[in-house]
Parts: structure tokens; C-alpha cells; sequence
């Protein structure tokens, strides 16, 4: 396809213009809003949209205030075709088509679009001319071409067509896909059989330890049924053995019996024995006690009246002692009112120095404490620190750098004045044979004294860097509004002062912790209220910050005055305190000697009272034990008491006698080991019963599961599972085989695919990389991906994928992969390349190198390129250029 004219009448901001395409690259260019877009757009609408369509994109290409309809006309060839096509929208809509070649032919209305559209289909892939149309912002994403026909056609007569043996891979992958799903894992039958294997495997496994465990019960049933026999003739014969146990038991209790009463009988007899012993010795000890207690009672006469003697010489030692120590005291209480008359002098002398000291350091320090203050009002008052200066300052760096990236990248005026006339460029005047550069951001007025007057206005600056210096602009105001400024210098300024009041707030600081010191602040006011006190002043009215020199002389002359004072002082309590300790000494002497006569005359009168209380004792003791005796006499005499004893002694050697006799004859019985037969004959015969109730149980139990097990058919079923088993590992090994040759035959095809794709996207790899290294070198490669989409670019043996690439690269790599399918597809099948304010991103090295792209490619396809920077594209060569201005 090939475009040779086109024509707007009142279409957007165009009236009537006519622009007219070469054969190879047309540069149609013209400032801002001229109508470069607009032709671009009205070729979309022209094959489009129908002359009765009245969408909005149809409506605004209606021009501003004015009742008029859009109108557009084309000349292009197409295949075998030479034609015209026109159309009007929105008022008196019509469409024509005007068919010159190969035989004329004149249509209208939906005829005319109908035709038009069938000789596109016919003749040109239609997705290649979507492919290749780039629209203003499109220029950074890759062209759709997987879909594009005539690129295929012409990839498949410089390769080997991947597709050739798709039937037949289509059925190699609906046998895999059989076996295996798209992951590789097995399904279907493959996977069905990969269950139920394990499962009748495991139900085999089952049922065969089920048939085990049936003979085992049988066996056990046997065993069991051995040992029930066994246990019936062994409770037989421990029954008769309790039997007999049970007749020789008898005939020993009767022996026990006899036994038991001759020591019950010998044990009365010798406590009566033991009785009448005790008896006669209590009788002894009472004659032996009254005795004592007589010889006590004048043992305790001769010691009361030793003791009340000693305790009349004690009493007089005392009543002297205690006359000593009254006087000692009276003579130590004069001292030690002296002692404290001192002192109270020089505690006030010491309170007075206390306190000129304490109201010199408290002026210091609330002197401080006010500074302080002072700086701290001055911090909280301004919030701009050093460091948000430094952040403010390099966000005005930022927007210095953003606005000089856009002069940078902006138009330049280069003026150089040759005569007389005077030259004024923006407002500056131009200095005589001096040459001047100005970026134009803005219009810029060229003002010839008397003979020109020229505006100069900026064309549309790439709007990344529009956005750069919006968003370094807008960071810059945010920072300002919440600072509270106005300008970096004014930060700066109170941040200085800031700065100041921070150093003074630490100095201060710093001067408090050497004025206290160790000390607690609100202790120093504390303490000299309390020193005041001491030394009977009042307290000062305000602060001394403010004295002159001649006060803090006379303050050190009374110091001096003061000091003499105390140490005159000092030494008159230290000899009030040395007579003080004297007397205490003489007080504390006289109290020991008291005491020690208190100790003595105290122990001199507990040893009467003890000797008192013990004769007192002695006589009520003797007493009573004379009364006990006569008592116990007239009761029973000495020799009644002798005579009871010898008689309960022969009765107690009689029974004692005849209860070893039945003891006898009870051990010749052996009765211990009679009981432990009789007892163990018990409870063997309680343990055999057990047992062969147990034993019973057991063979009833095992009866009954093994009628279970039988009733199930085990064995058969057993059988069942076996062949089962069988056949499933049979059909799942061959299934598997038959899987596995699949798998390998897929693989084997898919590398021949993969081999046939490398080969039949080589040619669009190669000429992507051969228009490629006009721009980045010897050193580049492509990978292409079977969507014909680059995948990553190699450079010098560094790759990166397409997505991280700049944007620039982006671009430039995306278009060039249009204009390699330009160069491959042919005249007949192929169509324009229509590039929109492209290459925006490329410098000045790139875009030399993209002009000698597009000439090269110009001299096989056809390039519109639409611009408003025709500059950027003069060294093209061979190009046609085409002004809208």
C-alpha cells in the first residue's frame, strides 16, 4: 500500500489543506495545533467510521464554532488498485469511492465504505496497518505482530514456517494430555490406575493378615481349650486338699484353747505378784522420804537465818552507792548546759556563714535558670532546624536541576548582531559583534530596533520533564507552607537563631550542673530557709544577681570576721564537751558501782525469800509425809505386807508352770504351718475357679470369632483381591509404557519446534539487529519471543529485559522493530509507517543515528513522519518534507 494524498476541509483546526506523500519518507511538519495529529487521525476515521457515524470522536473533530462537517479525502494504491476515497461527516454526510485502476468504477454511501474495506481485506493485512501506525504516546510499547499475515508470508519465504506440522503436534499433545496434565503430572486412566494399584494393594494386604489372623485363632482356640481341661482337674484336687487342711485345723483349736486360759490364769497370777512388790517398796520409800524431810526442816532454819543477815549489810552498801551517784549527776548536768550553750552559739555563727554562702550560689543559679528559660522560649518559638534547612535546600537544588533539564532540553536561539540596529532578545539587549544563547521555555521576543518584531513561542516540551519541575516545585512550596517560610534565607535565618538559643541552652546547662553540683535543687531553697532560721535572720525579699563589687568585698571581710568567731567558738564547746565527758565518766563510774550494790542487795533478798520459801517447804513436805505413814500403817502393817508378797510369788511360779506345759503340747502340733497349708488350700482353690471361668470365657470367645471369620469367606475373598491386584499392576504398567513413549515423543517434537521457531523468527531478528547496531553498536543482540514481542536486549554482553530498559531505549527498539517489518514485508502486501511525534526520548547521538535508520528504510517502504521539530529529522536523506504552516 502506498499513500499519495490526502485532503481536510474543516477538519479540527484545519480549513483546506492538502499534504502529499512521497514514496519514501515524507517529513510533514508544523508547529503546535497545526492539524500534524489531525491527519494521522483522519486516516484512522477514513477507514473507520461510516459518514452517518456520530460518535464523539466524530464530533470532535467538528471545528470550534463553526456548522460545518469534517470532510477528508485519500489517494493511496493498494494491491492492483489506484483510488480515491472521500467522505463528510455530521453535515450532509456522503461517501465516495472513486476506483481509477485497474478498471474505473464509481461508488457512494455504504457501498462506497463497504468496497472500500473488501479491497483492504484483499489487498493489505489490516492488522500490519494498525501495526505500523504509531500514535502521539504510543511510541514506547511494542507492535501486536504474532497476528500480522503479511509478516508471516514473509517470514515463511526466509525461514522454515514452525507451523507446518502443527496437525500433527496437535495430536501429540491430545495424547499427552491424556496421560499427563500441562504440569507434567499424570491423569486420566494413568492417574486413576496410580490410585486404585495402591489401594487393592492395600486391600490385599488386608485381607491377608485377616486370614492370618483366622489361623491364629484357630490355634489359640485349641491351646485354650487345653488349658480349660488342665484347670478343672487341678481345682478338683485343690479342693480336696482344702477339705483336709479344714479337718486338722479342728482338732488344733482345742489345743489353743487349753493354752490361751493357762496364760491368761499365769498372767493374773504374776500381776498380782507385781502388785504386792510395789506395794511393799512404795511403804519403804515413805519411811525413807519422812525421814529426809525431817533432816530438811533443820537444814532450812540455819540457811533463812544466814540470809537475812547478808541482806541487812547489802541494804546499807546501796543507800550509800546511790547518795555518790546523785551527786555525780548534778555536777554532769551543769556541764552539759554549758556544753549546750556553746554549741547553740556556733550553730548560729556556722548558720550565718551557711547563709551568705547559700544566697551568693541561689543568685548564680537562678541567673541561670532565667537564661534558660529564656532560650528555651526562643527554640519553642521557631520549629526550623539546621536540618530542615538542609532538606529546603536541596529540594531548591532539585527544582534548579528540573528547570535546567527542561532549558537544557528546550529550543536555543543563537543571535549574533551584525550592524547597528539595536537588538533586544526576552528584555536583553544584545551586545555589538557578541554571540548569545537563549533557551526558549516561553516566548521569547526578538525585538530589531525600527525593523523587526519577532515572538518566538516554545513548542510542547517532553512531559517528563513538565512533571519533573511540577513535582520539585510542589515538594519545594509543600516544605515552605509547613516551615512557615517564605525563602531558603529566611529558614536559614531562624534556624541560625535557633541555633544560638540551643548553644546558650546548653552553656547554661552546663553552668547549673557545676552551681549544684551533687546537690538537689529544691533542697539549696530549703536549705537556706532553714540555715535563716538557724541563724535568726528573715528571709530575703528577691535576688541578689544584680550586687556591685563592693558588696561581694564586704561579704568576704564578714566571712573572714565570721570564721574568727567560729573558731573561737569551736574551741570553747570542745572544753565544754571534754568537762561533759569527764562528769559523764564520774556519773557512769557511780552508776556501775550502784548497780553492782542493786545486783548484790537484789540477790541477798531473793536468797532470804528463797530460804524462807524453802523451810516453809521443808516443814509442810515433812508433815505431810508423817501423816501419810501413820495412815498407811493403820491400813496395813509392815509384815501383812511382807506376807502378801510370798504368797502372790507361789501362786505366779505355779501358773506359770502350767501354762508352759499346754504350750507345749500346742507347738508339738505345728498349728503355723497347719494354717499357712489351710490358707493356701483357699485360695488356690478361689484362684483355679477364676482361671477356669476365665478359661471358659476365652474358648467362648474364640468359638465365636472364628464362626465370624468363617462366615465371612476370607479365604475367597482373599483369592479375589490377589487376581484383582493382578491385572491392575498389569494395565497400569502397560498404560505406563504407552505413556512414557508419548512423553518421549513430545519431547523430541517440541525441540524440533523450538529449533523450526529460532529459525523462522531469525529473519526478524536479524534485521532488528542490523537497523539496531546504526544506534547502540557491534555489540547488540535481541531475543525475540515466539509472539514476535523483544524480550531483552544484549549489549556488549550485558542483557536486560525490554521492561527495565529506559524509556528512551524503550522507544527507540519498539519503533525499530516496526520498521524492520517494513523492510520485510513487500510492496504488494505491505503499508506505511505513520510515526506520530516519535523518537522523543532519543539525544542527539541516537536521533543522528535513527535519521540514517529512516533514510535506509525509506528506499524500500514508505515513512510519514509527523513533526513539530522538523530540525530533529534534517538529515534523513532522500526525505520528502511537507509544511502545514
Amino acid at each position: 500500500m502506498r499513500l499519495h494524498s490526502i485532503s481536510l476541509v474543516d477538519y479540527r483546526g484545519i480549513t483546506d489543506a492538502t499534504v502529499e506523500f512521497g514514496s519514501g519518507v515524507t517529513i510533514v511538519e508544523g508547529p503546535n495545533e497545526i492539524g500534524k495529529s489531525s491527519i494521522h487521525q483522519a486516516i484512522t476515521q477514513l477507514r473507520e467510521d461510516k459518514a452517518s457515524s456520530r460518535k464523539a470522536s466524530i464530533k470532535d473533530t467538528q471545528p470550534v464554532g463553526s456548522d460545518v462537517g469534517p470532510q477528508v479525502e485519500l489517494h493511496l494504491s493498494t494491491g492492483g488498485y489506484e483510488l480515491r476515497y472521500r467522505k463528510r461527516w455530521l453535515k450532509q454526510p456522503f461517501t465516495e469511492l472513486n476506483i481509477l485502476h485497474p478498471v474505473p468504477e464509481q461508488l457512494s454511501g455504504d457501498e462506497a465504505h463497504e468496497r472500500f474495506l473488501s479491497i483492504l481485506d484483499e489487498t493489505v493485512d489490516v492488522d500490519l496497518l494498525d501495526a505500523l501506525d504509531v500514535a502521539q504516546g504510543r511510541s514506547l510499547a511494542q507492535a501486536p505482530l504474532a497476528e500480522i499475515k503479511a509478516l508471516h508470508g514473509a517470514l515463511n519465504d526466509s525461514g522454515e514456517e514452525p507451523a507446518d506440522h502443527d496437525a500433527f503436534l496437535d495430536r501429540v499433545e491430545s495424547e499427552y494430555l491424556s496421560f499427563f496434565t500441562a504440569k507434567g503430572k499424570e491423569t486420566g486412566e494413568l492417574k486413576k490406575l496410580a490410585e486404585e494399584v495402591p489401594a487393592a494393594a492395600e486391600q490385599f494386604r488386608e485381607l491377608d493378615e485377616r486370614s492370618k489372623e483366622l489361623d491364629a485363632l484357630v490355634d489359640r482356640h485349641a491351646r485354650a481349650t487345653e488349658r480349660l481341661t488342665s484347670v478343672r482337674a487341678q481345682l478338683s484336687a485343690a479342693v480336696t486338699e482344702r477339705d483336709e487342711a479344714e479337718e486338722a485345723s479342728k482338732a488344733v483349736s482345742g489345743l489353743k484353747a487349753e493354752l490361751d486360759r493357762a496364760v491368761e490364769l499365769a498372767e493374773s497370777a504374776e500381776r498380782e505378784e507385781q502388785r504386792a512388790e510395789e506395794a511393799r517398796e512404795r511403804r519403804l520409800a515413805l519411811i525413807a522420804e519422812t525421814e529426809s524431810a525431817a533432816e530438811a526442816v533443820q537444814a532450812a532454819e540455819v540457811d533463812l537465818e544466814r540470809a537475812v543477815g547478808a541482806q541487812r549489810d547489802k541494804d546499807t552498801e546501796f543507800a550509800a552507792a546511790q547518795k555518790t551517784l546523785e551527786g555525780k549527776q548534778a555536777d554532769l548536768d551543769q556541764a552539759r548546759a554549758r556544753a549546750k550553750s556553746e554549741s547553740t552559739d556556733l550553730a548560729k555563727a556556722r548558720a550565718r556563714r551557711e547563709v551568705s554562702e547559700l544566697r551568693r550560689r541561689l543568685s548564680s543559679i537562678r541567673e541561670q535558670e532565667r537564661r534558660a528559660t529564656e532560650a528555651k522560649a526562643t527554640i519553642g518559638s521557631i520549629t526550623v532546624t539546621a536540618k530542615d534547612v538542609e532538606r529546603l535546600s536541596a529540594l531548591v537544588t532539585e527544582v534548579r536541576i528540573a528547570q535546567n533539564s527542561k532549558t537544557a532540553a528546550a529550543a536555543q536561539i543563537v543571535a549574533r548582531r551584525l550592524g547597528d540596529a539595536a537588538i533586544s532578545i526576552d528584555g536583553t539587549e544584545l551586545p555589538d559583534g557578541s554571540t548569545e544563547e537563549f533557551a526558549v521555555v516561553r516566548d521569547t521576543r526578538i525585538l530589531v530596533d525600527s525593523v523587526l518584531d519577532i515572538t518566538v513561542r516554545p513548542g510542547q516540551s517532553p512531559a517528563e520533564l513538565d512533571r519533573a519541575v511540577e513535582t520539585a516545585q510542589t515538594a519545594l512550596d509543600s516544605e515552605l507552607d509547613r516551615l512557615g517560610v517564605e525563602s531558603l534565607d529566611q529558614a536559614r535565618q531562624r534556624a541560625d537563631v535557633r541555633t544560638d538559643a540551643e548553644a546558650v541552652l546548653a552553656e547554661t546547662r552546663a553552668t547549673l550542673r557545676v552551681l549544684i553540683g551533687g546537690d538537689d535543687r529544691a533542697e539549696l531553697d530549703t536549705a537556706l530557709s532553714r540555715a535563716e532560721h538557724l541563724a535568726g535572720q528573715s528571709p530575703e525579699t528577691g535576688g541578689t544577681s544584680g550586687s556591685s563589687g563592693d558588696s561581694a568585698g564586704e561579704s568576704d571581710v564578714e566571712t573572714v570576721e565570721d570564721q574568727a568567731a567560729i573558731d573561737e567558738l569551736e574551741s570553747a564547746v570542745e572544753s565544754a564537751a571534754a568537762a561533759v565527758d569527764s562528769a559523764q565518766e564520774a556519773v557512769d563510774r557511780a552508776r556501775v558501782v550502784l548497780e553492782r550494790r542493786r545486783a548484790e542487795r537484789d540477790e541477798t533478798r531473793v536468797a532470804a525469800v528463797r530460804a524462807q520459801t524453802t523451810r516453809e517447804q521443808a516443814t509442810t513436805t515433812s508433815d505431810n509425809l508423817a501423816s501419810r505413814l501413820a495412815a498407811d500403817r493403820e491400813a496395813n502393817s509392815d509384815e501383812a505386807l511382807d506376807e502378801a508378797l510370798t504368797a502372790a510369788k507361789s501362786q505366779s511360779e505355779k501358773s506359770t508352770d502350767q501354762a508352759a506345759a499346754a504350750r507345749s503340747r500346742y507347738a508339738e502340733s505345728d498349728p503355723e504351718t497347719l494354717e499357712m497349708r489351710l490358707q493356701n488350700a483357699h485360695q488356690l482353690v478361689d484362684s483355679k475357679q477364676k482361671q477356669l471361668e476365665t478359661d471358659r470365657e476365652e474358648v467362648d470367645r474364640l468359638s465365636a470369632l472364628i464362626d465370624d471369620r468363617a462366615s465371612e469367606g476370607i479365604y475367597d475373598k482373599l483369592k479375589a483381591a490377589e487376581e484383582s491386584l493382578t491385572s491392575l499392576q498389569s494395565r497400569q504398567a502397560r498404560l505406563r509404557r504407552q505413556a512414557d513413549a508419548i512423553r518421549l515423543l513430545r519431547e523430541t517434537v517440541l525441540a524440533h519446534k523450538e529449533e523450526a521457531q529460532r529459525k523462522y523468527v531469525a529473519p526478524f531478528k536479524e534485521q532488528i539487529e542490523r537497523l539496531g547496531r546504526v544506534i547502540f553498536g557491534q555489540g547488540l543482540s535481541v531475543e525475540i519471543s515466539e509472539g514476535l514481542e523483544i524480550v531483552s536486549r544484549t549489549l556488549d554482553g550485558r542483557t536486560v529485559a525490554f521492561e527495565s530498559l529506559s524509556g528512551g531505549t524503550k522507544e527507540q527498539l519498539a519503533l525499530i522493530g516496526r520498521l524492520a517489518v517494513a523492510t520485510l514485508v513487500d510492496d504488494s502486501t505491505g503499508a506505511p509507517v505513520i510515526l506520530d511525534d516519535a523518537f522523543g526520548f532519543a539525544d542527539e547521538k541516537r536521533l543522528a543515528a535513527l535519521n540514517v535508520i529512516l533514510g535506509n528504510v525509506g528506499r524500500n517502504a514508505q515513512v510519514i513522519l509527523l513533526t513539530c521539530q522538523p530540525g530533529r529529522f534534517g538529515a534523513i536523506g532522500g526525505a520528502q518534507t511537507v509544511s502545514l504552516a
